[in-house]
């Protein structure tokens, strides 16, 4: 272990122990009071037979959550990843996640927030507002939280308005590199006798970590990975009667930010011809550091989002039965710029203008339930209605013609694009077939700046999902309980795809001369290749290279031919069986088969290969609703066997927990360098288990102590080739972002000085293994073992009036790699989506 790890544990370890005698009284602490909602109903966490860990509000505040993101440092088993922009944010479970990139794809990890699921991952990372705990459930959820999700879900449970007044107030100064600020504060209180508000509003700014070379632009940010928002949030709580109450939420989250550059990782031989272009666009082979955080980008990154929503939750008690209905309607907007090659050099772009995601979403749940002496019962039904707009448009820079006529030449000449060109077309007019209007092309010509998709693409999917399910727990004995549930989920979604007009006239040419579909291995397009390559000296297989490479997916007429509208209809059952006995009041074991379902749907983008197999244009051309776009659903069955236990007159809790998930289907999005195809693998797996403590002890009532290890096997089953590389590398291997271990722990001590004052201490630590960061594992993508370190100490009023906490984040300040990819139109480059580095800042609250 490095030095400095080890002073931070033996600094922590001696604050502890040297100052055990001043702890803060606190009798009777006992983890038999910790409640959840894994179920739908409130329970003890230690009597649900469900692998759920919860994290309450003072543990939230000291671990300094306010977002998803922040969570994976003390959730064991939990990986979250954010790369090209916020939307693009991915959580996994036990090694099971769902690459965000493309918004045609569902979450495998749901997030819930006060019980209305959010469409996507992406739309989940914001400001939470004032949290009441924070619930981690892992495994398939089959049966509730009004969306099925085949490795778990993050459930929210936010602040309710209260009764009796009370306001909150927050300042924090963040130093170090990226200088900010930010503020929050709330108010609650009764209006009337039966009607509570709830107002809450944040404002957070700090300055990007990530240094970026312009190159004369027209990008003019020279800093990126800032932080710019403000967040509203109002709730209403209408007491009608004892039995019958209504709350009303509304919020809105406004984000202006630049996000998110990604560094060279590793350099191929491309950086050459990058750098022949724009001197130092792009590290040369063997000088990539990419945790100097110094980074090449001569177009924006802007992002601008709107996150806003309604809810209302409805619970009436009757005299047999409970009813609760929550009706919610939530909103999703982002622009988002992109410097898409990723280097100095102008070769490819996304302007946020024409770069953007739209989703509307609105949902009703209604849940009836009730119990008997031996049976508790629950019937419901969900409905889900989405829409979602992406627009999609690259663009060619003023050096994509340049650059790809070296790259195809080996270096030898800059005008390789239009020389081939102007000879194909040359040729087409001898044998005949004349290119209409063609005017030969000079140098830049073929691929000029703004080329490419300038108009954009328009995918839109509506989706209709309606559920009836049923969760029901049988009390066999007074130990032995049968917990069974049952969902069916009926599917319907229409997308349409409204391809936009691509102009590369380079491209326009191999396009006429070789048909729309570009398909080099009919006899006559091989016929024409031969007497081509006799003209040029080339070979024709490196012909039909160049021309692919020059007819990239964003330069292709052939998809504005392909307009189309697709539907598909699903229903599938998920659900459990649950068999849970206590023999004693502090030992619980259970067994769980659980059948997960995640819905199918559409690759929403412009593609060449669908799974394993290269699009067939001229049959898609002959009957445009043939184009492969459609993916399978990804269905899971899986067996967890659960210990819970407490010792220590219940101050600590020890859980054990083995689980066996088996993927029939398992959706996976990857990009090759050219272009995002979506591949569902026939076979997968995460097998392993988990340890989970939590240690409130009686000789020092001031600490409390929580953590965690998880061991996840996530692997692809071994399958046949299928003659694509991107796809046969993954039979048998580990999945990506999938460490074998993870360890997680953290440790608050609140004590006293003085008759009036508190102190704090609090550290937590986050341990994973080696893992592979890339969805096609190239080795290049490997991220060794690492642990993050944070940090907070504190001083208060006895009162809890005020605090004022010095806290630090990744305080060892590690390098690490989030996600690792191809550079694209960059052969042997890699890029990287890194780690935040060492943060630091100073707190100050006010209460009353």
């Amino acid at each position: 272990m490095p030095s400095t790890k080890r002073t931070i544990l033996f600094a922590a370890a001696s604050v502890i122990a040297l100052t055990g005698a001043q702890a803060v009284a606190q009798e009777g602490r006992s983890v038999d009071v910790i409640t959840v909602t894994a179920q739908k109903r409130e329970q003890g966490i230690q009597d649900v037979p469900v692998a759920v860990t919860a994290y309450n509000e003072e543990l939230l505040l000291n671990a300094g959550v306010r977002d998803l993101k922040d969570l994976a440092i003390i959730a064991p088993g939990l990986n979250v990843t954010s790369t090209t922009n916020e939307f693009v944010t991915t959580a996994r479970i036990r090694g099971i996640g769902t690459v965000g990139d493309n918004p045609g794809l569902e979450s495998s990890v749901g997030i819930v927030i006060d019980g209305v699921p959010r469409a996507r991952n992406g739309a989940g990372f914001n400001d939470l507002g004032e949290l009441e705990r924070i619930e981690v459930l892992r495994g398939p959820q089959g049966t509730l939280f009004g969306a099925n999700t085949t490795a778990g879900i993050i459930n929210v449970v936010t602040k309710r308005p209260e009764f009796e007044f009370g306001m909150n107030g927050e300042v924090t100064y963040i130093g170090g590199d990226a200088s900010g600020w930010g503020a929050s504060g709330s108010i609650t209180g009764p209006v009337t006798d039966q009607i509570a508000l709830r107002l809450y509003g944040a404002q957070r700014v700090r300055d990007g970590w990530q240094t970026v070379e312009t190159f004369g632009g027209p990008r003019t940010e020279t800093e990126d990975a800032d932080q710019n928002f403000y967040t509203l949030r109002g709730q209403a709580l209408i007491d009608f009667t004892d039995h019958v109450n209504l709350l009303l939420t509304a919020d809105y989250t406004e984000r202006d930010e630049i996000c998110c550059v990604a560094p060279s990782l590793l350099s191929g031989a491309t950086a050459g011809i990058i750098n022949a272009l724009v001197p130092g666009g792009r590290p040369m082979p063997g000088s990539s550091d990419a945790f100097a955080r110094v980074t090449q980008a001569n177009r924006s990154t802007e992002q601008e989002i709107t996150d806003s929503g309604f809810s209302a939750e409805l619970n009436w008690e009757l005299q047999n039965f409970d009813v609760t209905a929550i009706l919610s309607d939530r909103n999703y907007n982002l622009h988002s710029g992109q410097d898409t090659d990723f280097t100095g050099a102008d070769i490819v772009f996304r302007e946020a203008d024409n770069n953007t995601f739209d989703f509307g979403n609105t949902t009703f749940e209604m849940r009836v339930s009730g119990s008997t002496e031996n049976f508790e019962w629950m019937f419901g039904s969900y409905y889900s209605n989405e829409t979602l707009v992406r627009q999609d448009a690259i663009q060619t820079g003023a050096h994509f013609d340049t650059y790809l006529s070296l790259l195809g030449s080996g270096g030898g000449s800059i005008s390789t694009v239009v020389d081939l060109a102007n000879g194909l077309a040359g040729l087409s007019a001898f044998l005949g077939n004349p290119v209409p209007g063609y005017v030969p092309l000079f140098p830049t010509q073929g691929a000029p700046l703004g080329g490419g998709n300038p108009a954009g693409d328009t995918f839109t999917q509506n989706g209709d999902s309606l559920s009836f399910f049923t969760h029901n727990t049988w009390h066999l004995t007074d130990s032995t309980d049968l917990t069974f549930g049952l969902r069916h989920t009926n599917t319907q979604k229409t997308a349409h795809f409204d391809f936009g007009e691509s102009y590369l006239p380079a491209c326009d040419v191999w396009e006429h001369a070789f048909g729309d579909a570009l398909d080099f291995s009919t006899p006559g397009n091989q016929a024409l290749l031969g007497i081509f390559s006799g003209a040029t000296g080339v070979a024709p297989a490196s012909l039909a290279e160049f021309g692919t490479f020059t007819c990239l997916p964003f330069a292709r007429d052939v998809f504005a031919q392909i307009d189309n509208v697709q539907t598909l209809e699903e229903n599938e059952f998920s659900g459990l069986l649950s068999l849970s006995h206590r023999f004693n009041d502090d030992l619980l074991v259970y067994g769980t088969y659980s059948h997960g379902y995640k819905a199918g749907g559409f690759n929403l983008d412009r593609f060449t290969q669908a799974g394993s197999t290269a699009v067939n244009f001229t049959n898609v051309l002959a009957s445009p609703n043939s184009y492969p776009a459609r993916f399978d659903p990804e269905t899971v069955d899986s067996y967890e066997l659960g210990i819970k236990t407490e010792w220590f007159n219940d101050t600590l809790l020890a859980n054990v927990y083995l689980f066996q998930s088996e993927f029939d289907t398992y959706q996976l999005n990857t990009f090759n360098g050219i272009a995002f195809f979506v591949t569902s693998i026939d076979g997968a797996s995460s097998h392993g288990g988990e340890l989970e403590l939590l240690w409130l002890p009686e000789a020092l009532p001031g600490l409390t102590m929580q953590g965690g290890v998880t061991y996840a096997n996530a692997a692809y089953d071994e399958f046949a080739p299928t003659g694509t590389a991107d796809v046969d590398v993954l039979s048998g291997r580990n999945f990506s972002l999938a460490p074998e271990w993870y360890a997680s722990g953290g440790a608050t001590y609140n004590g006293t000085f003085g008759d009036n004052m508190t102190w704090l201490a609090h550290i937590d630590a986050r341990y994973m293994s080696e893992q592979n960061t890339g969805s096609d594992l190239d080795p290049e993508k490997v991220q060794e073992a690492y642990t993050l370190f944070n940090g907070r100490v504190g001083i208060g009023s006895a009162d809890e009036s005020w605090s004022l906490e010095l806290w630090g984040r990744n305080l060892t300040d590690e390098d690490y790699l989030q996600v690792g990819f191809d550079g694209p139109f960059q052969p042997g480059s890699f890029q990287a989506s890194i780690g935040t580095p060492r943060s630091w800042g100073i707190t100050l609250r006010a209460r009353r």
